[in-house]
């Protein structure tokens, strides 16, 4: 059980996402539960399933009946069904966590004292593999290299801007949340949270790295079973690139993409990443989406701008 001794602490909705989790629900929702004990404001647990056929639902009902279930007809993919569960929230703050994640008791606490900053948008923690202590996701930043995004993500000892947090254990606030207009519901997953902070960011909204606060993960755990491993470096690849496209203002770094994104592709299939490049190649058919998305955020003036973002989040 948690021992919560602060007083940062603020009304909280807890989004969990589930397809077909039972296992991962029997290992990590009883620990989840658990951390949440003693919590000393308010606080709700949401489970948004996306039409799981294993006996996911009745798990729920019968050993945790304080959650709210919200049963999806269909599967309506990771963005969109999390869309749901925040949209049904009742509390400011959200807590958005994938069923394959182990939380540490008072994990919560060093998260939320950060949303107490009116200019932060997001905290996410640091998250380890499951079963060790490899480092999964840490702090974030970015930069751009002979016109190719590139992420760097690692830890440190202590707290600081961060690019983005990670979608599988991230705190936010609901309303700045809506504001953005939430995940990216054409993206789904992979890059959607990078895309969603990095808004933030352009209306000068920070995302926090917070190493005091720690997870396990068990990485891909539901993800591999609906896409493998090629179809998740597909969709990488698309997502990239309608990334740079929907998100980059910046003249020179666009044009540098334009011109290189050749170059990428064929580096990815010479290293052996074929499915990756396949997916940017596949990204051209919907390229005309992202431009209008990308015209849509131009009628939010940006507060920073790329170079600044790029260079702040490092900070």
């Amino acid at each position: 059980m948690a021992y919560w001794v602060s007083l940062i602490a603020m009304d909280i909705s807890v989004v969990v996402l589930n397809w077909n989790g039972l296992e991962l629900l029997k290992e990590c929702f009883p620990v989840l539960v658990s951390s949440l004990q003693g919590y000393p404001e308010n606080y709700e647990i949401i489970v948004v399933d996306n039409a799981s056929t294993d006996g996911s639902i009745k798990y729920l009902a019968v050993n945790f009946p304080e959650a709210r279930v919200l049963t999806m007809t269909e599967n309506l993919g990771f963005a969109k069904a999390l869309n749901v569960g925040i949209k049904n929230a009742k509390y400011s703050v959200i807590l958005c966590l994938n069923n394959d994640v182990i939380v540490r008791d008072n994990f919560l606490e060093p998260l939320i004292r950060h949303l107490k900053n009116e200019n932060v948008f997001a905290a996410g923690p640091k998250m380890l593999m499951a079963g060790g202590e490899a480092l999964n996701f840490g702090r974030t930043t970015g930069s751009f290299k002979y016109g190719f995004f590139t992420r760097k993500i690692f830890d440190c000892p202590h707290p600081g801007n961060s690019l983005y947090a990670s979608a599988g254990c991230m705190v936010f606030k609901k309303d700045k949340f809506l504001e953005l207009g939430g995940f990216d519901e054409d993206m789904d997953i992979y890059w959607e949270d990078l895309d969603l902070c990095y808004r933030a960011w352009k209306r000068g909204w920070r995302t926090v790295y917070e190493p005091e606060s720690v997870i396990y993960h068990k990485f891909h755990a539901t993800n591999i079973r609906k896409c493998g491993l090629k179809g998740i470096d597909s969709l990488s690849g698309r997502n990239y690139s309608f990334f740079v496209i929907k998100n980059i203002d910046d003249k020179f770094l666009l044009f540098k993409h334009v011109l290189f994104l050749p170059l990428l592709i064929i580096i990815s299939f010479i290293s052996g990443r074929g499915h990756f490049a396949s997916g940017v190649i596949g990204s051209f058919g919907r390229m005309d989406i992202f431009w209008k998305k990308r015209r849509a955020e131009k009628n939010h003036p940006a507060i920073f701008l790329d170079r600044k973002i790029l260079k702040s989040s490092a900070i």
